[in-house]
């Protein structure tokens, strides 16, 4: 069972919901990007959507992204070279402050439930849409993300015109029965990876890139 929708974080005029990293049972870490004035902001909330920290002094200003995170420790990537992005440097933010530390050999412990990939072509892709079609009587294009639970099936697709299309995020039973679905992309020129995820219980997605929305799941 899931209960219903709560919009916990929305971000600062201007910046976009770039990754979103699951930090335990009770915190999530959030890459932040504002494209109009090449700005990357790291932010550590609370499931509830309290700003425990957001690191905005960050060595470069936009080649720098989150990587992963561990039990301790907010692990960034940050370009050394914008022409070789083989060429990187590690840092590592502590993830109860969000200052700078010295990187610590730590497993890395924190893990989500991530869904599978298929685009457009693929013979699984093919089974997604086939189901898509029967159930909701929609055409899916570009791509899904697919994943299966005890309980449930989560399916990201895309509907719609080239330039022009709306990401979908549905819940459906074992079973195949429809339970809900969230439009959570609109005016999109492509498909988007790692639309939605699952850690501690908890269903989280973005939406409109700028509103970070989670279903418990019960």
């Amino acid at each position: 069972m899931i209960e219903k929708t709560c919009v916990v974080y929305q971000t600062p005029a201007g910046f976009v919901i770039w990754h979103v990293w699951p930090a335990g049972a009770d915190r999530v870490v959030l890459e932040e990007r504002n494209e109009q004035k090449r700005k990357v902001a790291i932010v550590c909330i609370t499931i509830a959507g309290n700003v425990q920290w957001r690191n905005t002094s960050l060595p470069d200003s936009w080649w720098i992204n989150l990587n992963s995170v561990t039990a301790t420790q907010v692990l960034l990537r940050l370009f050394e070279n914008t022409t070789n992005p083989d060429v990187v440097k590690e840092l590592t933010l502590s993830l109860e402050t969000g200052l700078e530390i010295a990187l610590q050999p730590e497993a890395h412990t924190i893990t989500a439930l991530r869904p599978f990939v298929y685009v457009q072509g693929e013979p699984d892709f093919e089974t997604i849409q086939t189901f898509i079609r029967q159930q909701l009587k929609q055409e899916i294009f570009l791509g899904a993300e697919y994943l299966e639970t005890k309980h449930l099936i989560l399916i990201s697709y895309y509907t719609g015109q080239p330039a022009a299309f709306n990401n979908v995020l549905a819940c459906f039973s074992r079973e195949g029965l429809f339970y809900w679905s969230q439009e959570i992309g609109t005016n999109l020129k492509g498909m988007g990876i790692g639309t939605f995820f699952i850690a501690t219980n908890t269903l989280f997605f973005v939406k409109n890139k700028t509103e970070l929305v989670t279903f418990r799941i019960v």
